[in-house]
């Protein structure tokens, strides 16, 4: 009895932390090739405010930044892919914007590529599956960096 009342004054106290990871007008590009991957991040980021924006290969993420640079705020990179993968879709990027914010996304341990990934300028690495607190709190970190 007494954890079913414990859990409910726990429920508010989080919902007011994540208050603050809220999007303040941001735009973020996420690539996956894994459609319940791109529903689910964009499911969590939707429910923060943020606008999304879907690329379900490197090659077509490439494409949207070119035309929409100017309004995207964030990458959200899925490094294993097909064709265009997430190393060589983030180099292509890159000689877009040098200044690109990018958030390495992976299921497996941050070796290999994703190692690669970072060292050449990634922002930053975030696991999946995607977990909602997780999320919410490395994208706002890495937005509020200048």
């Amino acid at each position: 009895m007494l954890d079913g009342v414990l859990e409910k004054v726990e429920q508010p106290l989080a919902h007011k932390e994540l208050r603050t990871l809220y999007a303040d007008n941001e735009t973020i590009l996420l690539v996956d090739d894994h459609k319940f991957a791109l529903d689910t991040a964009c499911d969590i980021l939707d429910q923060y405010g943020y606008t999304t924006i879907t690329a379900e290969n490197g090659e077509d993420a490439v494409e949207i930044y070119v035309r929409k640079e100017n309004q995207i705020d964030l990458v959200i990179l899925d490094i294993g892919m097909p064709g265009m993968d997430g190393h060589r879709c983030f180099k292509e990027l890159l000689k877009i914007n040098p200044e690109i914010k990018v958030l390495v996304a992976t299921g497996y341990f941050a070796d290999g590529q994703v190692k690669e990934t970072l060292e050449a300028g990634a922002a930053g690495f975030i696991g999946k599956p995607y977990r909602l607190i997780d999320m919410v709190k490395k994208v706002r970190e890495m937005l509020d960096r200048r």
